[in-house]
């Protein structure tokens, strides 16, 4: 049965918490029936991810999308519970009340292999180094181990152990947590089956799961303790964290190791230094269990309780010097930062502020100021062209002369490029089209060849090169000065824009295919910019365009014209002082990457 779950409420209204420079949004999705109970979960090698339905005695399979698949055991009432992806591309689970080992391939086909000793309570599995499947038997105090052809070897640990989960370390050994009463140990067996054990310092903290974390060591949670230890491969234990009571333990994607914490109902995090953070999560009483890393850098766990499996996905965290930019409608994926510095004016180097541009329908877009918060520099997008040429696009253009680096980081990968400007140069624009491979499940690969939203100023499509404006021939395109003929009245329109009630800004627009017009204005005074607004051609959320005009009556007795404009489609710029009728023009060819301008002698004062 194949069925497409909707998201709770919550996804609507995710939970964008401070966690270093980014945020994490929560959400879940409820699963068909209401006594599922997930316990374990891991991600399938084919991008989805995979859990066990204790309840229900089912193996489901999610896509980050939401879809749900569900797979009954072949033994009814089997009560799966661990679940890994094995070395042979299918998934592997324990089946606890049928003492046996399932196999579910990624296309729903079944299989099982009964454990030789009888009533063993197998709970957790996990891939060793060896290319075989361990397990642990909690009522049988074994360690197990059963080939992909289904041949099964059985070590017996020392008395009292009651091993529960399982984790292949980075060590070429399998290690395993003891919880039964008295043992309180961390276990290590090679593949040769050779074991040994180190004590955890607390005593009866019943050590629970446990993951090879990012510095090399093994993390476990301790579920009556309220701790998370941390063991080195040399055998070294230290409980570097007390916590609310952990469950499921992870190494996250952010270098972290996230864990579970049921009753408090939360997932929290903690980096290998020490440093932590708890997020509360959407759906009351969830009671989360298993947790583990997705296909796209976010973390995906079972809430056992209430049937749901929950996400967690890493996005930017906005920030005076941080914009956050979305790829899809609330995700906060792009994060953009720029540092600025210059020798001019005595010297200054500091961050650029953000000023995110939402709030006017421009959620893929936003400017920068360096200086004064009513005159920004720069305007930078970032847009999918998945479709296109396999790629996201970063364009930027900034009307100055001051050196900057503008960095953007895809918060789903962690993958970063930087753009910069050498002080005292005027900027090039920024028309990036590869800039971020597009990787499975964004939106232009999953429509298969139609994109969600092409970009409307694809300078071409396959990635080929875009071309840039020398400054002669920017010159040669042209500015003149003029009178209107008619009289001129500084009204805002939805193609014009007024700056200080006396200029009045409009663009035309020529693009290939005979595509023409006027350019949509944005006014931007409701974001502090009074001497500045924004222009689109073919979409409201990408606007293509910063015109500015500023006083520079008191330096050279003239009025300033600046644009930067994010695009190679022709346009002509007309700036008329209605004050006196007088008019300037400025013209870029279409194909041409339009070149920042900064003309100080546009029109005469006063």
């Amino acid at each position: 049965m194949d069925r497409r779950i909707a998201p709770s409420a919550a996804l609507a209204a995710a939970l964008f918490c401070a966690a270093a420079a980014w945020g994490v949004g929560i959400a879940d999705f409820a699963l068909p029936a209401a006594n599922g109970g997930p316990t374990g979960i891991v991600l399938g090698p084919d991008g989805a991810l995979w859990f066990t339905e204790q309840g229900t005695s089912k193996i489901g399979r999610i896509t980050t999308g939401g879809s749900v698949t569900e797979f009954p055991t072949l033994t009814p009432q089997a009560a799966p519970t661990g679940i890994t992806a094995g070395p042979d591309g299918a998934l592997w689970f324990t089946e606890l009340v049928a003492n046996q080992i399932g196999r579910v391939t990624t296309a729903g086909a079944l299989s099982e292999y009964t454990i030789p000793t009888p009533a063993s309570e197998p709970q957790d599995i996990a891939a060793g180094p060896d290319g075989a499947l361990w397990f642990t038997e909690t009522n049988a105090n074994k360690i197990g181990r059963l080939t992909i052809s289904g041949i099964f070897t059985e070590y017996i640990l020392p008395p009292p152990a009651g091993p529960l989960h399982i984790a292949a370390g980075p060590d070429g050994a399998v290690w395993f947590t003891e919880s039964a009463a008295g043992a309180n140990k961390i276990g290590r067996i090679t593949p040769k089956g050779v074991i040994a054990e180190f004590p955890v310092p607390t005593p009866d903290s019943q050590p629970f799961a446990i993951t090879a974390g990012p510095d090399g060591a093994l993390w476990f949670t301790e579920r009556f303790a309220g701790k998370i230890g941390r063991i080195t491969t040399a055998g070294v234990v230290s409980e570097p964290l007390v916590v609310d009571v952990g469950s499921g333990i992870t190494s996250g994607p952010d270098g972290n190791l996230w864990f579970t914490q049921p009753d408090s109902n939360r997932i929290g995090s903690v980096s290998p230094s020490g440093s932590t953070a708890e997020f509360p999560l959407p759906t009351p009483n969830a009671g989360p269990q298993g947790i583990t890393t997705g296909p796209h850098g976010d973390l995906w766990f079972a809430e056992a309780s209430v049937a749901r499996i929950g996400s967690a996905t890493f996005g930017c965290a906005p920030g005076f010097a941080t914009l956050c930019l979305d790829d899809q409608p609330g995700d906060r994926r792009w994060q953009i930062a720029v540092a600025f510095s210059t020798v001019e004016g005595g010297g200054a180097s500091g961050n650029g502020s953000a000023i995110p541009l939402a709030s006017l329908g421009v959620a893929r877009g936003g400017l920068f100021w360096f200086f004064n918060a009513d005159n920004p520099e720069m305007l930078v997008k970032v847009l999918d062209g998945c479709a296109l040429n396999q790629q996201f696009w970063v364009f930027a253009s900034a009307a100055t002369n001051v050196g900057f680096t503008i960095t953007v980081t895809d918060t789903r990968t962690a993958r970063a490029r930087s753009y910069s400007n050498r002080d005292g140069t005027a900027a090039l624009p920024v028309q990036d089209t590869s800039a971020f491979t597009c990787v499975a499940g964004d939106a232009g690969i999953a429509k298969g060849g139609t994109p969600e939203r092409e970009p409307a100023d694809a300078p071409h499509a396959a990635g080929a090169p875009v071309s840039v404006a020398t400054p002669a021939a920017a010159s040669a395109a042209a500015s003149a000065t003029a009178h209107s003929p008619d009289a001129a009245t500084c009204a805002p329109s939805a193609t014009a824009a007024c700056i200080d009630g006396r200029f009045l800004l409009e663009v035309k627009y020529r693009a290939g295919g005979g595509r023409s017009g006027s350019a949509q204005a944005i006014a931007l005074d409701g974001l502090g910019v009074s001497q500045g607004g924004l222009f689109w051609f073919f979409a409201p959320d990408n606007p293509e365009m910063l015109i500015k005009v500023l006083d520079g009556c008191g330096v050279n007795g003239q009025f300033w014209i600046f644009y930067a404009a994010g695009t190679n489609v022709g346009f002509t710029v007309t700036v008329t002082d209605t004050r006196n009728r007088r008019q300037r023009t400025y013209v870029n060819v279409n194909g041409t990457a339009a070149l920042p301008l900064q003309d100080t002698s546009a029109l005469a004062c006063p």
